[in-house]
């Protein structure tokens, strides 16, 4: 048995969910490192749209580009955070586009399958290349920002 002792925590913990928004285009792009958890979903998601509300306006890009990682989080987290997203959305902006870079393939049965379910009105698609990923996102619809 191997045991650990603390971390230093003089040396930063890469963050497993990252975000920017290119206002440009109005995208939003959000990386998912190795070791997305539940608590990474449910608590730092929702601070984007409530940090930056414009955002609800924008189609996403979501990368997991990691192969055959699914991280720590579970279906449950994912209900959470659509749960949140449809109070703050209010059926705004319908149409939104969801594209998610991935090659893993529960990632793209769980969207083909299952997200659009959770998250009504929105569109999802996976890809194994971020630029294709956007391209498909930037030819979504554009609602006006209220």
């Amino acid at each position: 048995m191997t045991a650990t002792g603390p971390r230093d925590k003089s040396v930063p913990m890469p963050e497993a969910l990252t975000w920017h928004i290119d206002t440009a285009r109005r995208l939003l792009f959000i990386d998912l490192a190795s070791g997305v958890t539940d608590f990474d979903l449910t608590k730092r998601v929702p601070m984007i749209w409530k940090e930056h509300p414009e955002i609800i306006w924008f189609n996403v890009v979501v990368d997991h580009s990691h192969k055959n990682e699914t991280g720590n989080w579970s279906w449950n987290g994912l209900l959470a955070v659509a749960e949140e997203w449809r109070a703050y959305a209010q059926g705004r902006n319908p149409g939104k586009r969801v594209a998610i870079v991935t090659e893993n393939y529960w990632i793209t049965q769980l969207v083909n399958n299952a997200l659009g379910s959770i998250f009504p009105g929105q569109e999802f698609k996976c890809f194994a290349d971020r630029a294709d990923a956007t391209e498909w996102a930037l030819a979504g619809p554009n609602a006006e920002m209220q």
